[in-house]
């Protein structure tokens, strides 16, 4: 009889740990958000931007590599290249709310301008699937084998995906669902910068090994044809565009440039340790360091560093929820 209720405890203490695994701290429509997807610990940090501090931090404990906002800021999304499947999280609530049966595979992610669609790039299927809100598969277009970078035009008529391996990019007619036309790319070309009134395409890269990437390419976006390279060394993968200027950020060399909407390189600042991705907003810049576990906030005026935030370990993506 003893035996039997410390296993029916113990059952019951089980059931009632993988409920809490789905169930983390809410986060209040109203607060402004930055949050960090963490890939080392499967962790999500987010951070309240008015009162500049950590909020909360999920522990998921699931190997994510990645995640969009759905539902205007509403939802999160997150997925995995080895995860069988994404999980939509309620950020009012911290709950769980639906799996999306998506396969493994999934690399890279982009919701659609309208947030009707969300676009989920699959490297195992050689695809951009496109899926509904509702988590239903409604079509694919095969594209090439990691189309890590998804950026789309302000319309949404457009999206550009640009492959990792494969030396191109392609671009997509998403009224059509199909691809109009590729272009050549560098290899292991990572990141890009859409400036339409400019006509301009501005696509980073890793490189590999000893050949890493030392430039920035920039393509028409009408031809896609290549109009000019900028010195970036080494290895520029994220870009930010705001108010203050253009912003490139090198992984390798730890460092951040701006250049005036012109194109002219004003100031650089060396940031973080490991730095992968930076993103941008009104007056400031984000940037994640992968071994140092935070995100430095530099003010794009003066390119100077005014805070650093911790965050789980790993960060890998950044993205800002307005208040609601």
């Amino acid at each position: 009889m003893r035996l039997a209720l410390v296993l029916a405890f113990m059952f019951v203490s089980l059931l009632m740990g993988c409920e809490r695994q789905e169930e983390f701290t809410p986060i209040p429509k109203r607060m402004k958000v930055l949050i960090s997807i963490n890939i080392k610990d499967g962790s999500v940090t987010f951070f309240d931007l008015k009162r500049e501090k950590k909020y909360a931090q999920w522990e998921l404990g699931q190997p994510i590599q990645g995640g969009v906002l759905l539902n205007n800021g509403s939802t999160l999304l997150l997925y995995g290249h080895e995860l069988d499947r994404a999980y939509e999280y309620n950020l009012a609530t911290g709950k769980m709310e639906k799996e999306w049966k998506t396969g493994k595979g999934i690399i890279s992610a982009l919701v659609s301008n309208d947030q009707q669609h969300l676009l989920l790039a699959d490297q195992n299927q050689k695809a951009i699937r496109i899926f509904h809100m509702n988590g239903k598969e409604n079509g694919s277009i095969k594209i090439g084998s990691q189309p890590l970078t998804l950026l789309q035009n302000s319309t949404g008529t457009r999206v550009y995906a640009i492959d990792f391996q494969d030396e191109k990019a392609a671009v997509i007619d998403m009224e059509k669902h199909q691809v109009t036309h590729t272009f050549s790319v560098p290899k292991f070309a990572l990141g890009g910068l859409l400036r339409e009134r400019e006509q301009e395409l501005w696509v980073g890269g890793h490189g590999s090994g000893s050949s890493v990437e030392t430039v920035i390419h920039i393509y028409s976006l009408p031809s896609g044809t290549l109009m000019k390279t900028i010195p970036a060394p080494e290895m520029p993968v994220s870009f930010a565009e705001t108010n203050e200027g253009i912003f490139a950020l090198s992984h390798g060399s730890n460092t951040v440039r701006k250049w005036d909407h012109a194109g002219e390189e004003k100031a650089s600042i060396t940031v973080g340790a490991n730095p992968f991705v930076m993103i941008g907003e009104s007056h400031y810049l984000y940037v994640a360091s992968y071994d140092s576990n935070e995100v430095t906030v530099i003010d794009g005026r003066t390119l100077q560093v005014v805070q650093r935030l911790t965050t789980g370990k790993g960060p890998f993506q950044l993205m800002i929820r307005e208040e609601g």
